[in-house]
């Protein structure tokens, strides 16, 4: 199972790879905290710079405007569950069962750590350019395509109970924001193991599987 992951290009005057690709996770990590705190529109530069500890002067030679460091959290995003998945199919190639047990595994788990980010994409994705978005969507769009052919795997081997629906793959990345839109219900009632082991025997139910 293959997939070119496409990647938009951000201009920087930095010809070091290697400390292009440390400057942006500093600013990514930066970014995602105090977004998160304070809101994307409400941010500026200056509290971008202030929270990673870069001069305005440094931060403009790894990004051109704000729009850049919403892109690159989601880029980080979105190439994390994507490889995860890649990353799953290779593992268990020949059990398909087992490839479907582990990315669902593995989506919650990303879900969990990740929920402040996913609920900014929720929020801020329409605040990205056009190319910024397109590249994002196409981006989702190959994720729930690598789920649907695992589900499609698991389906003809006899493994999944129930009529076909081509809505389950995107039904259940969709379910992915289930934590960070619902969290302020349930966190105080239930443990984190409890979630996420309730939201994965929920899938599988509704699939018609046996999660191992």
């Amino acid at each position: 199972m293959k997939i070119k992951i496409e990647e938009r290009s951000i201009e920087t005057k930095v010809k070091d790879d290697s400390l292009v690709k440390q400057r942006r996770e500093e600013i990514i990590q930066a970014g995602s905290r105090i977004f998160t705190q304070k809101g994307y529109h409400m941010t500026t530069i200056r509290d971008i710079c202030k929270v990673s500890g870069l001069g305005p002067g440094t931060l403009y030679n790894y990004i051109k405007k704000k729009e850049d460091i919403l892109y690159l959290i989601y880029n980080k995003l979105t190439m994390m569950l994507t490889e995860s998945l890649l990353e799953t199919v290779r593992k268990n190639k020949g059990d398909p069962l087992e490839q479907l047990n582990e990315a669902l595994r593995k989506m919650v788990d990303i879900a969990w750590e990740y929920q402040d980010l996913i609920l900014l994409m929720y929020q801020e994705t329409a605040s990205l350019d056009r190319e910024s978005m397109h590249n994002i969507l196409k981006r989702e769009s190959d994720f729930v395509s690598l789920m649907d052919k695992i589900i499609e795997a698991v389906k003809k081997q006899g493994l999944m109970r129930g009529k076909p629906n081509r809505l389950d793959a995107d039904l259940i990345v969709f379910l992915l924001a289930f934590i960070p839109l619902r969290r302020w219900n349930f966190r105080k009632k239930f443990s984190e193991d409890k979630i996420k082991t309730s939201l994965l025997d929920f899938i599988s139910r509704a699939l018609g599987i046996t999660r191992r």
